[in-house]
């Protein structure tokens, strides 16, 4: 018998001999007719096979073969075939279990190596099977070894290697890995608060599952999108911050990228002022939970440049302020040099000045008041007293205020006094009397031969004021002054009988005195008669004894005691004609 190679398939033939020895020596088999013939050269024809020859029975029914032959199949059974019938040769081994190793592992390549292949292999063939998307890649080699590159980073990707042996793949060596994923890009802080950062960065070339944060104090944080917001931070504390991109298995991960910096410091709590002066203040706070190297202090005035600076401690008293001036003050926690927490700001003022040059006029019903005073105050309050109590009480932002509807002649006292805020300045106080208005309606309502009694209308708006009276006569050049206390009356004694009285009544108002309200009266007069004799000579004969000499000399009589007595006394002159 010829011995078959790959590309002749086996023929069964007649023969005679043994079929249980043959099957015990042979190393091949014949397989059924519709399994593919394996392409491998038989290197050895066992010398002492043989061939059954079947009886030539008759044909029993149509299954039946004349010249059969034994053959058996490849998967067990022995079975009837023709023995011209051209059947399929096989090669094979046991069943080879490998090892396939990936080493040198980067984002876009990596180094395979396996196992030999038992017996005569050809080559091997590297089937690539890259993500979930079973994208495939295949490559031959004769080598144990193969190189992967143009890798996608952070992918996984599945290999097998089959040892190919009479063109045939036998079972292959296989493993799974992941590409390192790139490291993130454009890693930054989009946002800081005291208490926690968000984390913002870029997506890298590549394939990824998730990212992971690492933090300073061990806590680690994943997130699937490129942002996350790390909570539950120090205030004012410092912390590295690490991303990386991770696979699914977690066993491969990208190059760190890392960024730190501190939290923000916290506010400062319990801000006041105190001890306030013309050109300081004392200002006091809580430092707040966390960290803190300094403490930044600013004070503004109106809209002058700020006056900053910088302490360690929770106080600081804050100097060459203007006098009576609003202050803003802010204080703000700072942590490595520049970073800054939010500011806390309070209002406040430096002590006002104290009123200087204040100026009073007055007239019977009103007041003006005028001052000055040192700094930058705009408020103030005026107090008008009279008699101790306070009529009205304003506050003004200029300095000149007017008081209307006054009494006349009534002592009036202006007190002011800047204030800022909660703050007072120092009070002055001085005192005017209001212009005095006249009496009116005065006139007599009594008299007798000693005593006139005069009486008047008080001014309009008049409170307790006193009155400066006085009685006068011309003829006898008597005048008697006095001054009275809140009355409208008054009797003047000790007068002469038969006398004309000038009187006048005026409002005082400290050395000022109103115009005079005036009357003219007479005491009652104590008469008494008085004859006089006259003696007429005249060279002319009868002249004295004429009617007409007697009317003139009348007449010349009556004309000097008006120019001596007038209506000062009261005196009548009659005549006495001849019985």
């Amino acid at each position: 018998m010829g011995t078959p190679d790959s590309g002749t398939p086996a023929m069964a033939t007649q023969a005679t001999g043994n079929l249980t020895d043959h099957l015990q020596e042979t190393t091949f088999a014949t397989a059924t007719a519709t399994s593919t013939p394996a392409r491998c050269k038989i290197t050895q024809w066992p010398e002492e096979a043989h061939y059954v020859l079947l009886p030539d029975f008759p044909k029993p029914d149509e299954n039946y073969i004349e010249d059969s032959c034994v053959a058996m199949l490849s998967f067990g059974p022995w079975v009837e075939r023709v023995c011209s019938e051209l059947l399929s040769s096989i090669c094979y081994e046991d069943r080879f279990f490998g090892e396939l190793n990936v080493t040198r592992k980067t984002s876009n390549s990596s180094i395979l190596t396996w196992r030999s292949g038992p017996g005569n292999i050809t080559h091997y063939r590297v089937e690539v099977t890259e993500g979930d998307n079973m994208l495939k890649r295949n490559f031959t080699t004769e080598d144990l070894t193969f190189d992967l590159n143009s890798l996608t980073p952070g992918t996984r990707y599945s290999i097998q290697v089959f040892a190919v042996k009479c063109t045939r793949d036998l079972n292959p060596q296989e493993d799974t890995f992941y590409t390192t994923p790139n490291k993130v890009e454009d890693l930054k802080f989009t946002n800081v608060s005291e208490t926690s950062v968000f984390l913002n960065w870029t997506k890298p070339v590549g394939n990824l599952d998730f990212y992971l944060i690492k933090i300073k104090n061990g806590k680690q944080i994943s997130s699937k999108t490129e942002g996350k917001e790390v909570r539950d931070l120090i205030p004012g504390n410092f912390y590295t911050f690490t991303v990386l991109s991770g696979v699914g298995d977690n066993s491969t991960w990208s190059e760190e990228s890392i960024v730190s910096r501190n939290t923000k410091p916290g506010r400062v709590s319990d801000l006041r002022v105190s001890r306030n002066t013309h050109h300081s203040l004392q200002l006091n706070w809580k430092s707040p939970v966390g960290n803190v190297s300094f403490f930044r202090v600013v004070a503004t005035i109106n809209n002058k440049p700020p006056l900053p600076q910088n302490v360690t401690i929770t106080e600081v008293n804050v100097t060459g302020l203007p006098i009576g001036s609003k202050i803003t003050l802010s204080v703000t926690a700072l942590v490595s040099g520049n970073i800054e927490g939010d500011s806390v700001t309070i209002d406040d003022y430096t002590a006002p000045g104290p009123i200087q040059d204040m100026n009073l006029i007055s007239t019977d019903v009103s007041l003006n008041a005028s001052w000055k005073t040192e700094g930058d105050s705009s408020s103030f309050v005026v107090e008008l007293l009279l008699e101790g109590k306070v009529e009205q009480k304003l506050k003004t932002n200029v300095s000149e205020i007017t008081f209307t509807g006054l009494k006349t002649a009534a002592g009036y006292n202006v007190t002011v006094y800047a204030f800022n805020g909660h703050l007072n300045g120092e009070p002055l106080t001085r005192s005017i009397f209001t212009m005095p208005s006249p009496p009116t309606n005065a006139k007599s309502t009594y008299q007798d031969k000693s005593s006139i009694t005069f009486e008047w209308d008080p001014p309009a708006k008049v409170g307790r004021v006193t009155y400066a009276v006085g009685i006068i006569s011309s003829f006898w050049g008597h005048a008697v002054s006095e001054r009275i206390e809140n009355k409208t009356t008054h009797t003047f004694t000790g007068l002469k009988s038969g006398t004309k009285y000038d009187f006048q009544v005026q409002t005082v108002a400290d050395k000022e005195l109103s115009t005079a309200a005036t009357v003219s009266h007479c005491t009652d007069a104590d008469k008494r008669e008085i004859s006089l004799s006259m003696m007429c000579s005249s060279a002319e004969p009868l002249l004295c004894d004429g009617q007409a000499t007697r009317d003139s000399v009348f007449q010349q009589l009556d004309k000097h005691f008006n120019e001596m007595l007038g209506g000062n006394i009261f005196w009548t002159l009659e005549k006495l004609e001849p019985k």
